[in-house]
């Protein structure tokens, strides 16, 4: 496909701009399963073409590519034009932001395997071969490998700019709903749970993978959700992008205050909203079917993110925030080691507060040998749970 491309006018090479991946198709041995992607996009020209061509030039055997435009004003439709004829289907006119533009190309969809990209992020080039091949071989919902984020204004000084983020689950489901972020740019759905949890939230601007990735978790559980380690995608940061950190987090927490507050959880959601609240969207509601299960998930979720939140205050010596968060944390939803680890902490805290050093020292050479091998998993997994998010 590379020769029958428009020759890129930008000086670039190099992946996706003079290289291709050449698939290694066997004509007639298999059938591969067709993969969906949906770029939505507004104003964002400088940066299409690159994403365009990384999804052409995967020369997957069959692709359904669909770009979603909100209406750019800059030169994005004059560069959509000319790649107008790989492209399934293309569109430029105003929609409600980005996630009703997703949900446009997910309802024109009609492949097994979607995952939507960015129109300033683009992929590596053998990403569509091991998506594929790995679907094929197992019965996955979902893979997910690692990304790259990197610096726009750094991606040509160095072939190792940027920071590389892979993906890990907990041992517990609720864990792994209160802790882990959804890796989106490097996540691949089978299309037809997308369309079965309703597609993305429109009242979301930020973290509307994230809401569907919880909507799954709640559904399906964590069993069929495949990890490779490769890595798939590179998302840019750019001055625009930057920008919304802050919201994404509010956003983001605003998950939990919806949880909270529709399992009647009103100490914990009345936290929540108190630390995150000036971000919450008064329409939002995360919407999962409530029965005794998921309202028992629930609350085992919530406080293991409260005690989370707890244990990050305590290692930076936040005391303050760390008694907020126990004061309401509910010890009858953690499990043993969460309940144990929490217990060491508060007394630990009460002893550095009241400048008992002899005591604490004492205290500590005492109870180290009992708790050295959970002290250290549990530090593992603090780390572990920063690096993902």
């Amino acid at each position: 496909m590379l020769k029958e491309l428009p020759l890129p006018d930008n000086g670039k090479s190099g992946w996706p701009w003079t290289e291709e991946f050449k698939f290694p198709f066997k004509h007639g041995e298999r059938k591969y399963p067709r993969i969906t992607i949906v770029t939505p996009s507004f104003n964002q020209g400088k940066f299409i073409e690159q994403t365009i061509r990384s999804v052409l030039l995967q020369n997957y055997p069959d692709l359904e590519y669909i770009i979603i435009d909100g209406g750019s004003t800059d030169e994005t439709v004059e560069i959509i034009k000319k790649y107008d004829r790989w492209i399934s289907y293309w569109v430029s006119e105003k929609d409600k932001g980005q996630s009703d533009a997703i949900n446009k190309g997910v309802g024109r969809g009609t492949g097994e395997i979607f995952n939507w990209i960015n129109s300033d992020d683009y992929y590596s080039k053998d990403t569509f071969q091991k998506i594929s091949e790995t679907f094929i071989k197992s019965e996955a919902d979902i893979i997910v490998g690692n990304y790259r984020y990197f610096e726009d204004e750094n991606e040509n000084k160095s072939k190792d700019s940027g920071k590389t983020i892979d993906f890990r689950l907990r041992e517990t489901l609720e864990e792994t709903i209160a802790f882990v972020l959804l890796n989106q740019p490097s996540s691949f759905f089978k299309l037809n749970l997308i369309k079965e949890l309703g597609g993305l939230n429109v009242d979301l601007n930020f973290v509307m993978d994230q809401d569907i990735w919880k909507k799954y978790l709640f559904r399906y559980g964590q069993k069929n959700v495949n990890i490779l380690d490769s890595l798939f995608t590179h998302f840019r940061l750019h001055s625009d992008s930057k920008t919304f950190m802050n919201e994404f987090n509010n956003e983001y927490m605003n998950i939990y205050y919806s949880i909270a507050v529709q399992t009647d959880m009103k100490k914990q959601a009345n936290f929540l909203k108190n630390i995150y609240g000036n971000g919450f969207r008064e329409n939002y509601k995360f919407n999962f079917e409530l029965n005794r299960e998921s309202i028992e998930l629930s609350r085992k979720v919530i406080n293991s993110l409260i005690y989370y939140k707890a244990r990050i205050a305590f290692t930076e010596g936040d005391f303050i925030f760390f008694k907020k968060c126990i004061e309401v944390i509910d010890p009858l939803y953690l499990n043993t080691a969460q309940r144990s680890y929490l217990k060491r902490i508060r007394i630990k805290s009460f002893l550095i507060e009241m400048k008992l050093d002899l005591l604490l020292n004492l205290w500590t050479s005492v109870t180290s040998k009992k708790v050295k091998n959970y002290n250290g998993s549990a530090d593992i997994e603090l780390e572990k749970s920063k690096k993902s998010n």
